[in-house]
């Protein structure tokens, strides 16, 4: 930060010779060469229009005083900051946290003016305007406590797009009784049609997101729903999630997400993932199997971490979370919904968040499911609960590795009191922010794997809190969000790291502490870091 002070003073000092023809932002950040940000303090200037073959009165000066200037792409959303920032703010609130970027402290406009205040004015207005919500708060079921529990269990350790489908089907199909399940996305259509095809006999109760997503799915969660009601009738148990923008409930628990990704089935065994029941993330193809069949759709797949777990203790205690999450919401239905955000938001959306569209490369090498049985330890971690107070002792625990492969880590950007939720969420993920940099100062050995939404300017946010970029790699379609600890123990689950993801939404992993289990997914994070990541920005 002091850094950042001393680079915003000489930008303050020497503004005159950053007022060049488009030019919409200049902020203290780091040098990025080739794609790539280095630890290397520089003057970040956007422009609308970056080319070859400016004349020299119009470019930005290659260094001042002691600082580069590293000058940048706008990308669609600086461009709608730039010209409009009251809709830039209502854009900004209903995309993905995924596809938000990071507002830097002392960004400046055109003008020389603090960004920061501008757009927390324009934030305000958002939520000035918002229909009333009415705020359910959020409560625990009154049993089982959320604790570790110790156990002969039996695990099945899978990935995306390796084994994916190929393990939940038969998992789902072997169904006796009942299905309780929580999830964020619900759009594969060959997953309903299962659901249709195997299932109707059985009794599904079912919490479910109906997410903004400006990415397009094959299906929306409103057909989904149609369908299963049509298939299961009275045995189906339907409730849309308690989550801020979702347009079928009345009320309000979780701000952004009904991020959880759990299937527990009979009562004595679930499926818990980093990845939703969606083609990409669930792909309905075999690559261990029939390789020359899946290589068309490979590119457009996501990593994905998965695990089943055999234990009746655990399983119903995850299915106690979910029907207490079911009980809540039934209250605050809504019928004949439509969706809240307006047609000028919706367009601008359309207009100005576009989802980089990067293939994924396909795996060097594909890695079958592994049972295991062993008496182990498994802690189940839930948020809004338990997730920072769990995971941040397990990061610190860390004595020779810590490896983790996450969609993207988004480094808080507001200054709200410790008192406020927004507070407490960032000082959540600032935590576990820090202490993976305090393995850094430690010797440990620390790789970070993120997805093509880990953009350079969030990068240089990590950069600014001590994090090197030499330790993190970028690979296009990670949607995991797992971690392995010297190589014993590991944790598998949906949390992203955003302050409302690591604090406020609904999420789940477990926290698996079991040697076997956690080198088959450590041999997976190496096979990624080595032939489908590298170090480039992927911005």
């Amino acid at each position: 930060m002091e850094e950042a002070v001393a680079i915003d003073q000489v930008i303050q000092k020497n503004f005159s010779q950053l007022q060049k023809p488009g030019v919409l932002f200049v902020r203290p950040g780091y040098k990025a060469t080739k794609g790539k940000v280095k630890d290397e303090p520089a003057i970040v200037v956007t422009v609308a229009d970056k080319r070859k073959g400016v004349p020299a009165r119009d470019r930005v000066p290659a260094k001042i005083a002691p600082y580069p200037t590293d000058v940048r792409q706008a990308s669609p959303m600086h461009m709608l900051r730039a010209s409009n920032p009251d809709l830039w703010a209502e854009v900004a609130d209903a995309v993905p946290p995924s596809l938000q970027r990071p507002i830097f402290p002392l960004e400046r406009d055109a003008s020389g003016q603090l960004e920061e205040p501008i757009l927390a004015a324009a934030a305000a207005k958002v939520v000035a305007k918002k229909p009333p919500k009415l705020h359910v708060p959020y409560t625990p079921p009154a049993t089982p406590p959320l604790a570790p529990i110790t156990d002969t269990f039996t695990i099945k350790c899978h990935a995306s797009p390796d084994a994916g489908w190929t393990t939940l089907g038969p998992f789902l199909k072997a169904t006796e009784q009942a299905l309780t399940i929580a999830m964020y996305e619900f759009t594969a259509p060959h997953i309903v049609q299962s659901f249709l095809k195997n299932l109707t006999d059985k009794t599904l109760e079912l919490v479910l997101d109906d997410p903004h997503d400006p990415t397009k799915r094959e299906q929306t969660e409103v057909q989904t729903h149609d369908q299963l009601e049509g298939g299961f009738g009275k045995s189906l148990a339907f409730a849309w999630a308690l989550e801020g923008s979702d347009p079928h409930v009345s009320g309000m628990t979780f701000p952004s997400a009904y991020h959880i990704k759990v299937i527990v089935r009979d009562s004595s065994a679930f499926w818990l993932s980093s990845g939703n029941l969606n083609s990409s993330n669930q792909p309905k193809i075999d690559p261990i199997g029939d390789l020359a069949g899946a290589k068309a759709t490979l590119p457009h797949c996501d990593r994905d971490w998965h695990v089943i777990v055999e234990g009746s203790a655990l399983a119903k205690l995850f299915e106690a979370f979910i029907r207490h999450d079911f009980n809540v919401a039934s209250d605050h239905q809504l019928t004949n919904t439509e969706a809240s955000d307006t047609k000028i938001v919706q367009a601008a959306l359309a207009a100005h968040v576009k989802p980089p569209k990067v293939p994924s490369r396909i795996p060097v090498k594909f890695f079958a499911p592994k049972s295991i049985k062993a008496n182990m330890k498994i802690e189940p971690v839930l948020t809004p609960d338990n997730f920072a107070a769990s995971i941040i002792p397990l990061i610190r625990s860390a004595k020779k590795t810590f490896i983790m492969q996450t969609q993207y880590i988004n480094p808080p950007k507001t200054d709200a009191s410790l008192t406020t939720a927004a507070g407490k969420s960032d000082a959540a993920l600032e935590s576990l922010i820090t202490a993976i940099k305090e393995l850094i100062d430690e010797g440990v050995d620390v790789k970070l794997i993120m997805s093509e939404f880990e953009t350079n300017d969030k990068i240089e946010a990590l950069c600014e809190r001590g994090i090197d970029p030499k330790f993190i790699k970028t690979q296009a379609g990670v949607h995991n969000k797992g971690m392995v600890v010297d190589s014993s123990v590991v944790v598998v689950g949906s949390q992203n790291w955003s302050a409302q993801g690591v604090a406020q939404n609904r999420d789940a992993s477990v926290i698996i502490h079991n040697a076997e289990a956690a080198k088959y997914w450590e041999q997976i994070f190496d096979h990624d870091w080595q032939h489908m990541a590298d170090f480039a920005s992927l911005d």
